[in-house]
């Protein structure tokens, strides 16, 4: 009698990289644009969806998980486990008047686990990056007040918000599931600004804000036919409170410490609608849309307003007839497209973000549900008008897609 090897193997691994996970989930934005609010929205998530255009909301989790709606995982089957572990790799240009800058960027996109509490429920955790913040701007020319002199100034930001999902799906019947989520968000943005006043006077301020809430949401699936699903989410509107801690040098001389509490950050409602058809037996399709009401926050950043966001999305996947087993006749293939019109207006301009993507889906072998899923995403964010930046990225994902069997043990003569 042996122990559930999956089991063990799966639960180490989590705990492994949980711990690498959280010193290293803010790091994956290199974008100028990360300066605004509380950074760059992360738009991956796990298994399949990246491909599909970002979309899954009337996706099942019946294979691997789907993180988009909490009502997927009542159809966690049996004594199924999954895991799914994402990677990302990816390359950004940023062009404005003054020429083009690149850079590169690493790192973890999401660590999820789920599993069957019932025949009927399941239930998911997942930790992925909230946010993220990566700017690194400098020679910026700034007047005196009182004066008509100018000061330049460098500005770094790094860091950003994780989050940390709790996810619970129940069937009501064969057709109608229904979900809970619970996302806590917690994370520190760290930014620094040197400011050169003069050759003989040098300030600079260091700011380490840390800010952390919960948010809650509901979510349902319901299957039209055996071939059409619907799907739909909620997340109601939340606070995230936050302290800052303020270390001011001058000429590198002794450090002034302040700490003060930050005025909260407030997330908006949002709803999402989706639809999954199977068109025949060799096609699915996806559609996606989301609504962010960031207008009724009535709070604005420094640099803009905030005004509700609208993403679309559209997933395509092929597979070959099933009863063919020859390996290349398995592998799903997956193209998608998304858009999303941004959640600030900055000099009247919208920075709209917009995106392009394939995958493939490769089974690990013909005896489970096991996959690699492989990503490819173009996408180009904001403008050259009014001053701004466009960014041009490319970005290469892969997620461990893994299912085993929980609370099984093989037996030997």
């Amino acid at each position: 009698m042996t122990k559930p090897l999956f089991k063990y193997t799966t639960v180490a691994f989590t705990l492994f990289f949980l711990n690498t996970f959280s010193q290293t989930s803010s790091s994956m934005s290199s974008s100028p644009y990360s300066l605004y609010g509380l950074g760059v929205t992360n738009s991956f998530s796990s298994g399949k969806t990246n491909s599909l255009g970002k979309t899954g909301l009337a996706l099942k989790s019946e294979t691997e998980i789907n993180n988009l709606n909490p009502a997927s995982y009542a159809n966690i089957g049996g004594n199924s486990f999954m895991f799914d572990l994402g990677i990302n790799f990816g390359t950004e240009l940023f062009t404005n008047y003054n020429g083009t800058q690149t850079a590169l960027n690493a790192n973890f996109s999401n660590i999820a686990l789920a599993f069957a509490i019932t025949k009927r429920s399941g239930l998911g955790i997942t930790l992925s990056p909230y946010t993220n913040v990566g700017y690194d701007i400098s020679n910026i020319e700034s007047p005196i007040e009182g004066s008509s002199q100018t000061f330049i100034s460098d500005a770094y930001g790094n860091g950003g918000l994780s989050e940390l999902n709790l996810n619970y799906g129940y069937s009501i019947n064969k057709k109608l599931n229904l979900g809970f989520d619970a996302n806590f968000r917690f994370g520190q943005i760290q930014q620094t600004e040197t400011n050169y006043i003069s050759e003989n006077t040098l300030l600079q301020i260091e700011d380490e804000n840390n800010y952390s809430g919960l948010q809650l949401g509901l979510g349902a699936q319901y299957d039209i036919n055996s071939n059409t699903s619907f799907g739909t989410i909620i997340s109601f509107p939340a606070t995230l409170s936050g302290n800052q801690t303020t270390t001011v040098s001058q000429n590198y001389a002794d450090d002034d410490i302040s700490k003060n509490k930050l005025d909260s950050f407030k997330l908006p409602l949002e709803i999402g609608l989706g639809i999954k058809t199977n068109l025949n037996d060799n096609f699915l399709l996806t559609t996606d849309y989301k609504r962010e009401f960031w207008s009724n926050t009535n709070q604005s950043d420094y640099f803009g307003d905030y005004i509700n966001r609208d993403v679309f999305g559209i997933g395509l996947q092929y597979l070959t007839l099933k009863s063919n087993f020859k390996y290349l006749n398995t592998i799903q293939y997956r193209a998608g497209i998304n858009f999303d019109n941004g959640n600030l207006l900055i000099d009247n301009t919208r920075l709209n973000n917009y995106g392009i993507n394939f995958g493939l889906g490769l089974p690990i072998n013909q005896n489970s549900n096991s996959m690699i899923n492989l990503n490819y995403s173009y996408g180009q964010r904001g403008t050259v008008s009014n001053g701004l930046i466009k960014e041009n990225y490319h970005v290469l994902s892969i997620n461990f897609s893994l299912e085993g069997i929980w609370f099984v043990k093989r037996k030997y003569n």
